[in-house]
């Protein structure tokens, strides 16, 4: 925890903000170097291009998210509350890292034609993840019987348009919205999945 970042770290920090603040293709490789500390050749070390530094910038996001979800997947908490934290986890990402936010919001939305496919083989295996969460929820016979990827893929949208909502408002109204979304979200979510009763486990 307390280590010292290494250069494909800083290299990948400098170029959130840059690309966040400036765009991707306002951005040069040469700024990046400037901004992580290192000289312009120590990047294409590490990555071949800046197509590969904004991936990978969207690869470690994703495992991040992964790994925190695969071990509330695992805890012995209740389903809503598994529900509940992964999308206080999110939510609070979006208001400790607002560069980030704004980056993967703004690339997810308006990819180069290069960047688009890489993209969307990323986001398909994060949605085949929920996916697979939801059948293994219908077999275990706390999850309504549904159409598994149609769901995944509805889950996803909600959440990801309360995000665009808080990343494009004005912060005091973003505040309410990054606040309260987890506890309202998890109820919604929980209650449109659950399979009748009040079966929580």
């Amino acid at each position: 925890m307390g280590s010292e970042p290494s250069k494909e770290e800083l290299i990948r920090e400098a170029a959130i903000r840059l690309f966040s603040r400036n765009g991707f293709y306002n951005t040069r490789a040469e700024e990046i170097a400037h901004e992580a500390g290192v000289a312009v050749g120590t990047i294409y070390n590490y990555f071949a291009n800046k197509e590969e530094i904004l991936l990978a910038i969207f690869k470690t996001d994703f495992e991040e998210r992964m790994q925190l979800f695969r071990k509330l997947l695992e805890s012995d908490l209740s389903v809503p509350e598994k529900i509940r934290r992964i999308l206080e986890e999110h939510f609070h990402r979006l208001q400790e890292r607002g560069d980030l936010a704004q980056l993967l919001l703004q690339e997810r939305f308006n990819p180069g034609p290069g960047f688009r496919t890489k993209l969307r083989e990323l986001y398909r295996e994060m949605l085949a993840r929920v996916e697979k969460l939801i059948q293994e929820g219908m077999e275990h016979n706390w999850v309504r019987p549904c159409h598994p990827k149609i769901v995944a893929y509805a889950l996803f949208g909600v959440v990801e348009s309360i995000s665009v909502y808080a990343l494009t408002y004005p912060e005091e109204a973003a505040q309410g919205i990054l606040s309260d979304a987890p506890a309202e979200l998890a109820d919604f979510i929980w209650n449109g999945l659950k399979k009748g009763g009040d079966n929580d486990d």
